[in-house]
């Protein structure tokens, strides 16, 4: 009896010393297929990887700055899962160079707080703005919740003078896109005027970490906020925790009228910015394939068409801080070197064809388990 609880005492003080160490039980690995995670009943998730990595890899080689990169390739920057189906052969050519389509931004957490540091994807769409694009943003409160965002991007999309025949697609990244979620179902006359929307690396299904800081959060908000970055309904954290975002998905239903789409971003801890390293750490006792902020199977949106696994960290994803700050970058964000051109143009370039094609080329057939194995039929061999 001596003998066993002594074993128990070994085993328990290792498992803790490890655990304060960043033990982790998975392993990083890409060696797997994709994986979302779902309330029950929700919409199953198709597969557009294998043709977004052809509009992807098409607009790198394009793009001045990194497609010189030497010992770079497509796929340094776009993971490749086992899973992933084989591309046609040949390719099939863009539908157009510049797609006739209206793009609003709308940022996540704190994002108004920093908004003249960096908006997300701000080097990219005054970039793709000058070939022709549509792209802007709309203003959220950086640190209210998602219910209250939802309200004020209501506001912004009645506003909207659209063209005739100019789809309006909302790309949300971070909390953003979970307040877009929202704005869809507590509006749903509004959510007629929306054709697609787009989470990069969104907060779908909240993230552990919202569970985890709250209450340091509710101590400290107004601390490490700007001045000029009121509370608004002080709920930016609560709206991320896991079981309010699962439940609000177990309960509600998006509009079928709009077609959605999601990247996905997680990266090595090596690669990780230092400010977002220590979410990493945490988030990666239960999985490595993070991107310091939220769990890669976290980021699907239910009934979306997965796009592809980007390699960066929550920030390189979405924000030009190695273009706006570049001293700054090579001392306190040492990993943001990313395409986000290249990244963003794909992204309504697949979305313009996807929307063109519905009803004929369109993703079909229901996701087995909790794997992404549904193929768009454009991408068979």
């Amino acid at each position: 009896m001596i003998g066993k609880r002594v074993s128990i005492f070994i085993t328990s003080t290792v498992l803790l010393l490890n655990l304060s160490c960043g033990f982790q039980l998975l392993d990083y690995r890409l060696d797997t297929p994709a994986t979302t995670l779902a309330v029950v009943g929700a919409p199953p998730v198709l597969d557009g990887r294998a043709r977004f990595r052809q509009i992807f890899c098409d607009r790198l080689a394009a793009d001045q700055e990194f497609g010189s990169e030497q010992g770079t390739s497509c796929e340094t920057y776009l993971f490749r899962l086992e899973d992933e189906a084989k591309p046609a052969a040949p390719a099939a050519p863009l539908a157009q160079p510049i797609p006739r389509l209206r793009i609003l931004i709308v940022p996540g957490f704190m994002g108004v707080c920093f908004w003249n540091f960096a908006k997300p994807f701000e080097v990219s769409v005054a970039r793709l703005n000058a070939r022709g694009y549509r792209i802007d943003w709309i203003v959220v409160d950086g640190r209210s919740g998602s219910e209250q965002n939802g309200g004020e991007i209501a506001d912004a999309v009645r506003c909207l003078d659209l063209e005739e025949g100019e789809p309006l697609v909302l790309l949300g990244h971070s909390k953003g896109a979970v307040d877009v979620l929202e704005f869809l179902v507590n509006y749903p006359d509004l959510a007629q005027r929306v054709a697609a929307v787009v989470s990069v690396s969104g907060a779908i299904n909240g993230t552990p970490l919202a569970d985890y800081l709250v209450k340091v959060y509710t101590a400290l908000g107004d601390v490490t906020a700007p001045p000029d970055c009121p509370p608004g309904d002080d709920l930016g954290v609560v709206s991320q925790e896991r079981s309010v975002r699962l439940s609000w998905l177990a309960s509600h239903r998006l509009p079928e009228s709009v077609r959605y789409f999601s990247v996905v971003s997680f990266t090595r801890g090596g690669n990780v910015s230092p400010f977002l390293r220590e979410g990493y750490d945490l988030l990666k006792t239960i999985d490595p394939r993070n991107d310091g902020a939220l769990l890669f199977y976290d980021q699907v949106i239910p009934g979306s068409t997965l796009l592809g696994y980007v390699n960066a960290d929550h920030w390189a994803a979405a924000y030009p801080l190695e273009e706006k700050h570049p001293v700054l970058t090579k001392s306190f964000f040492l990993h943001n070197h990313y395409p986000r051109t290249a990244l963003l143009e794909a992204i309504a370039l697949y979305v313009a064809e996807a929307l063109e094609t519905k009803g004929t080329t369109d993703e079909k057939a229901p996701v087995t388990g909790s794997g992404v194995t549904v193929e768009d039929p454009r991408l068979q061999p």
